[in-house]
């Protein structure tokens, strides 16, 4: 949350929008309890770069603006954000691990991938 406060400290601009965004994250993450590192820096820059919904080009400009600021908060790479929030590596595969746990019992293995594959399009757009 210190770190969160520094970004929106530093890009004041962007307040809102980066703290509706962690309020969203968290609700989702309540609801769901299926992935737990969605808060990741990596993971909400590439949100921020790639919004839910359309929009003008000043709220774009103040939603890149922050997602610019958490990178270098941060001190990633430009290389380690991924293109889309579920493009890293292994994300589908954690999402799965998290749904299979969860669904122990009630689904097979098909359906639970079938599932996956629902959770993870929904999360992606």
């Amino acid at each position: 949350m210190a770190r969160i406060m520094r970004i929106v400290r530093t890009c004041p601009e962007a307040a809102s929008e980066v703290l509706e965004l962690m309020f969203l994250v968290s609700q989702i993450e309540a609801a769901t309890g299926v992935d737990r590192e969605y808060r990741d820096a990596k993971r909400v820059i590439s949100r921020l770069r790639n919004p839910l919904w359309e929009m003008g080009p000043t709220d774009r400009e103040k939603l890149l603006a922050a997602a610019e600021t958490i990178r270098r908060v941060c001190r990633l790479a430009e290389d380690e954000i991924p293109p889309a929030p579920l493009a890293d590596a292994g994300e589908r595969a954690r999402v799965e691990g998290r749904l299979a746990a969860a669904l122990a019992g009630e689904f097979d293995a098909a359906q639970i991938a079938r599932i996956t594959g629902i959770v993870a399009a929904a999360l992606q757009n």
